[in-house]
């Protein structure tokens, strides 16, 4: 592969993920970023201080819609991670330093693994908790028993893969910037959904 960066005119042949790929990358970043600002508030506020704020009902469906932002996540990515094996990963459009190549590489595994783990985690928490397991106004199994001490645990867990994951959105976002605005080399171009 070349060093030399592609032009404009030839963007549109570089090497790209398939189009349901770059769908599935951007539609789980809006829900992933809405899950995570969501699960930090009500975090930060506690069911207590959101019952005050909102009234009981509007808490519990904040609640309810957190969990079907997670249950939604979890499909996708599993949805995402099949498809990803079965169709491959594009080549690169330059040449990238070995380095590049496996910082790329472990922060993407690190943001499927814990994309992953977080919602099957909140979902045992939950469970744990001796609460419902929503997605929508369905109630999905908990596959635990209540535990109040492994759920507090568990929640912890959340939380601390939660920062784990803004902080690989931080350097995943960082990169991009760097590839797109500073090299301006188009690797970004293989995810991007409309160019």
């Amino acid at each position: 592969m070349s060093t030399a960066y592609p032009t404009v005119g030839v963007a549109s042949g570089l090497p790209r993920y398939s189009y349901l790929l770059r769908l599935l990358h951007w539609v789980i970043a809006v829900l992933l970023i809405t899950a995570l600002i969501g699960g930090m508030t009500l975090g930060t506020l506690g069911y207590e201080r959101l019952v005050e704020l909102v009234g009981v009902e509007m808490a519990g469906y904040a609640y309810m819609g957190h969990k079907t932002l997670g249950i939604t996540i979890l499909g996708l990515m599993v949805l995402r991670l099949l498809v990803r094996v079965s169709q491959g990963t594009p080549e690169y459009a330059i040449d990238l330093s070995r380095a590049q190549h496996f910082f790329a590489g472990l922060v993407h595994f690190l943001l499927y693994v814990l994309v992953i783990a977080m919602p099957i985690i909140g979902w045992l928490a939950t469970a744990a908790a001796g609460n419902p397991v929503n997605f929508g106004t369905y109630e999905l199994p908990g596959f635990i028993g209540q535990d109040p001490e492994l759920s507090k645990t568990l929640f912890q867990a959340h939380t601390v893969v939660a920062l784990c994951i803004i902080a690989l959105i931080v350097i995943h976002v960082a990169a991009a910037f760097y590839h797109a605005r500073v090299r301006r080399d188009w690797v970004t171009t293989r995810i991007s959904l409309f160019n």
